[in-house]
């Protein structure tokens, strides 16, 4: 009574009823990951997600923060629905699939009246000389691989498209491992750093459990931004990569969708902001000293790439009164100048002079960076190649054929899997050129 338990158990673990199961329960969990916002604040959930107006009358922040829907892609129930897929997609390849294989691989010869009726292409013709070698003949022309035990023949083409349900299993668990690999060995940061920088990375948003991040020396050389009609048409940052004494291993311009890619290492251009401007007093002469002073730039609030700045007075530069106000819209050399009492004055370009010969000098940008560490990416997308080759597989027809000799008739039957049409011409032009011969030879014989 225990082993039958076991055995419906077993059955039960390695059926499709099981797997779809599984499936489901990821398909909600990656709808509740789309729905729900990832990798946020708790603050973010309490303000969007309160107590006060639960979504469909449960979903709440406590909720959220309860079962880790807040990051589902990283929670243990979830990594525990990929496990049990896992060993539901190994037992069914190895109690089910490959039996299956190994049956269809197997040499099949029908030699009973009721096995060729039972087959949905089936007819009895009349034997007459050389019948069976014409035949072998035809259906080698089909590209059928034939065998041949006494008056039976047996002939089988397609025998890759029973291949394939495995071999789709297969990259479903090399899919399967990449995503666990990728789980505990993968980190994600930001970086918003100025022109000129030398940084390490250090303000990582999501790192895996078994992750540490690696010690790249990184510097920020330059970064623009290009225009097209008056639009950013596009923004780059170069980059280069340091050796520990300092010595460049690798430069390279990045842009969005052009990542550089260092030991697994993605570098992708994501943003970039204003920080501040460079100004000073104009030099009247060789032997005056020019004095530099930098003020951070404040982005407005309807506008997110136009910033404000203040300059202030220079004769007291720790007061807080000020002499002109900036406005800088996008990354140009030109800006807006009014006085405090805000007027427009005059729009203005870099170098040109304001008040008390103070001169803007520069604009100090900074670039924004997302880096990635996934090393069990390519395994991710091998399997998923795979899968598109081996799913493709699937659809070729396995074909079979079976023919009988007695002692004055002849039992010819077929099946396939796929392509009946096909099968069902095949066979019917088969028939036809057996009808000719048979005729042929009835006629040859008779003029004897």
């Amino acid at each position: 009574m225990k082993l039958l338990s076991l055995q419906k158990s077993l059955k039960f673990l390695t059926g499709v009823k099981f797997a779809l199961i599984i499936f489901a329960c990821l398909a909600i969990a990656s709808s509740l990951g789309s729905f729900i916002e990832q990798e946020e604040t708790l603050e973010f959930y309490k303000e969007n997600y309160p107590i006060e107006k639960p979504i469909f009358g449960i979903v709440t922040w406590q909720f959220i923060a309860f079962f880790g829907l807040d990051h589902v892609y990283r929670t243990w129930w979830f990594f525990f629905l990929l496990l049990f897929l896992v060993i539901s997609l190994i037992s069914c390849t190895l109690t089910r699939q490959f039996p299956i294989f190994f049956k269809f691989k197997r040499i099949f010869f029908s030699k009973k009246k009721k096995s060729f009726l039972s087959l949905p292409f089936s007819v009895k013709i009349k034997n007459l000389s050389y019948l069976k070698e014409s035949l072998l003949l035809k259906i080698q022309d089909l590209n059928f691989y034939t065998y041949q035990k006494e008056n039976f023949v047996y002939g089988y083409k397609g025998l890759i498209g029973r291949i394939s349900p495995i071999l789709v299993h297969f990259s479903l668990i090399i899919i399967l491992f990449g995503s666990f690999l990728s789980a505990f060995n993968n980190f994600k940061a930001q970086e918003v750093l100025p022109k000129g920088e030398i940084f390490h990375i250090q303000n990582p948003v999501q790192i895996g459990w078994f992750t540490s991040l690696p010690t790249v020396t990184t510097r920020i050389n330059d970064f623009w931004v290009e225009y097209e009609n008056n639009r950013i048409h596009q923004f780059y940052s170069n980059l280069s990569i340091l050796d520990s004494v300092g010595k460049e291993i690798r430069n390279q311009t990045i842009s969005v969708n052009n990542p550089l890619r260092y030991k697994n290492i993605d570098f992708y251009q994501s943003d970039w902001n204003l920080l501040g401007v460079r100004f000073g007093n104009e030099q009247n002469s060789k032997n005056s000293t020019k004095i530099l002073y930098e003020v951070p730039l404040f982005s407005l609030e309807k506008s997110s790439k136009s910033w404000i700045t203040w300059i202030p007075n220079p004769t007291n530069l720790l007061s807080s009164e000020t002499r002109n106000t900036l406005i800088f819209d996008q990354l140009q050399n030109t800006f807006f100048v009014y006085d405090k009492n805000g007027n427009f004055l005059k729009m203005s370009q870099i170098g040109d002079s304001l008040d008390f010969n103070f001169q803007i000098l520069e604009i100090l940008p900074s670039t924004g960076l997302q880096i990635k560490y996934d090393p069990s990416i390519f395994i991710i997308y091998f399997g998923f190649g795979l899968l598109m080759f081996t799913a493709s597989l699937s659809y070729l027809p396995y074909t079979q054929i079976w023919i009988f000799q007695e002692s004055t008739n002849s039992w010819i039957g077929g099946s396939t899997n796929r392509g009946k049409i096909k099968l069902e011409i095949e066979f019917e032009n088969l028939v036809r050129s057996i009808e000719k011969f048979l005729s042929k030879s009835a006629f040859l014989k008779k003029g004897q």
